[in-house]
């Protein structure tokens, strides 16, 4: 942004600037912080609204608390799965720092594979922009698919629509709802951007002319696999919805998806983005179908259900297929004493200085009176001289 001859440039944490290096100078930075109207959280009948300069700990705190103040099993399901999803995004300093409106410009400007865009498109999330002295409200998958953000535009909320009137579910629909959040990443929990997320929800019920199940509503959405925003794979759900699940259906929306999260050229690890969007597709409906069922091309499917059919549709106690082994190992002495655990001559040196008190590192020791400390910095201006 460039006001007469100033560079200014709007932040919150700025902490994008350790992921994004800034390559330009700026003569001022202006922080939204202090405007009220970007750090309000407000809840009504039809969702909550969450300004932009709300940190991202502050926003998943807020979805904490209308999971405890919602009046529906589905509907608390889904904002404590988006909570939980979120909190796995980068470390505790960074969400303490970071605002909810500086991920999702980053995500829609800069492309930054961002877990939060792709968990607010997935439920119908919407944002509201200002562009001079009119503002308009916009779906995340508009606001992600628009031209960058300018200097006249600036985002002020994201709205989380109250999922019941979303998806028109009402207290006497007998339907239930799906839902899970995925991410895979190097390191599972923080600091490590993801290979791939998902966010997949469906609403399921029993067919009334035969004893399988009903999809209705299918909303899935993958990001940071390569690719400039998060999409929704709009054709899945179009295959799905009305369908009776089987293992022929899931099949063909498997291939389908697999032609659909194609990660751009010059990507790393095309082909593990891609097959990881297919396990997620399969894990999310694998515990609703038969033992033994099967699949095309001569497959056969050995998962057994672990619940009962009355059970099978309970979102929050799906199984996991984890099975029991033992292994022998036989020891052989024909190389003895090769092969012997040997303790570390060391070790106890290392453990102690000696046997009556523990060692002493240099981080350990006080720092001194008037003691010197030396930091490596660089200067735009060169032989220049330093005063203390």
């Amino acid at each position: 942004m460039e006001m007469g001859v100033d560079r200014v440039k709007v932040v919150v944490g700025n902490t994008g600037l350790g992921y994004y290096k800034e390559v330009e100078s700026y003569d001022k930075y202006i922080d939204l912080r202090y405007i009220p109207e970007l750090s309000m959280i407000r809840r009504d009948d039809s969702g909550i609204n969450i300004g932009v300069a709300i940190t991202i700990s502050k926003a998943i705190e807020a979805v904490k608390e209308c999971n405890q103040h919602g009046f529906h099993i589905e509907e608390n399901m889904v904002y404590k799965k988006i909570a939980d999803h979120m909190e796995k995004v980068a470390s505790g300093f960074i969400q303490n720092s970071a605002s909810l409106g500086g991920n999702l410009v980053m995500a829609q400007r800069n492309h930054f594979p961002s877990d939060i865009a792709t968990i607010l498109l997935a439920v119908g999330s919407l944002v509201n922009i200002m562009n001079g002295l009119r503002s308009k409200e916009l779906t995340m998958e508009e606001f992600l698919r628009r031209p960058e953000l300018d200097s006249k535009s600036i985002l002020l909320s994201v709205k989380i629509q109250d999922w019941n009137r979303l998806m028109g579910i009402s207290s006497g629909t007998r339907m239930n709802l799906l839902f899970e959040t995925n991410r895979a990443a190097p390191q599972p929990l923080g600091n490590a951007l993801p290979y791939l997320n998902a966010v997949l929800m469906a609403e399921v019920s029993h067919c009334t002319t035969s004893n399988g199940i009903i999809l209705s509503n299918c909303r899935f959405a993958f990001g940071a696999y390569g690719t400039k925003h998060p999409l929704r794979a709009t054709k899945v759900e179009e295959f799905f919805t009305g369908k009776v699940l089987s293992v022929g259906v899931l099949y063909e929306a498997v291939k389908l998806l697999g032609a659909i999260v194609v990660p751009d050229d010059g990507t790393s690890n095309p082909a593990y983005r891609s097959s990881l969007a297919v396990g997620f597709l399969f894990e999310f409906f694998s515990h609703l179908f038969e033992a033994n069922v099967e699949l095309p091309d001569g497959y056969m499917n050995g998962y057994s259900p672990l619940l009962s059919p009355a059970k099978q549709l309970d979102h929050g106690k799906i199984p996991t297929l984890l099975s029991s082994s033992m292994q022998e190992v036989e020891l052989n002495r024909q190389y003895h004493p090769v092969g012997d655990p040997i303790a570390k001559s060391r070790a106890t040196i290392q453990a102690s200085c000696s046997l009556y008190r523990e060692a002493v590192y240099v981080d350990d020791i006080p720092s001194p009176t008037n003691c010197l400390h030396e930091a490596s910095f660089t200067v735009h201006a060169s032989q220049c001289g330093f005063f203390f």
